[in-house]
């Protein structure tokens, strides 16, 4: 029996969060829809940067368990780790967003579209779980219900494909 990547965790977790999200936005459930098509992006976004860039899941000791968190390899100090949303899809000041990773070279222009297109997670926050969900307005979980089904239908392409186009 083989085991399963932790690219395939990522996608199998997207493909579930955006599902839940379409099922809790189609009843009305705003705050939590929002909250799951976040996460759909944001596992999507991962399990594409593990498959298509330096990212990583290895033993960061030699003989170690794999990490929880992916991480980009560092030359000298301790691992980046990737973040969860909005720092995964957009720049802020001088930190660059971990999904840039993933526009390099003359692959993921599709992807630097829709990410330059807008940023509709850049006020959507991890911890807003912990919220009343008062604050989240239906313009803003329609933008991020089509997002998240642009990068799932473009991360589904890339998993067909073998390539990030």
């Amino acid at each position: 029996m083989s085991q399963t990547s932790k690219e395939d965790h990522y996608a199998g977790a997207a493909l579930r969060h955006h599902h839940d999200a379409v099922y809790l936005h189609d009843d009305g459930r705003l705050p939590n829809a929002d909250h799951h098509f976040g996460f759909a992006v944001e596992c999507a976004l991962k399990s594409l940067m593990l498959r298509y860039t330096q990212v990583s899941v290895a033993p960061l000791r030699s003989g170690g368990q794999p990490t929880v968190k992916p991480y980009i390899p560092q030359q000298a100090g301790r691992p980046r780790y990737i973040e969860h949303l909005p720092e995964a899809w957009s720049d802020t000041g001088d930190v660059i967003s971990d999904a840039t990773l993933l526009l390099r070279g003359r692959t993921g222009s599709a992807l630097s579209v829709i990410l330059s297109a807008s940023a509709p997670f850049a006020a959507w926050s991890v911890h807003d779980r912990y919220s009343d969900g008062s604050s989240v307005i239906e313009a803003d979980v329609i933008a991020r219900r089509a997002a998240s089904e642009q990068i799932l239908g473009l991360h589904e392409q890339a998993l067909i494909d073998g390539v990030l186009t």
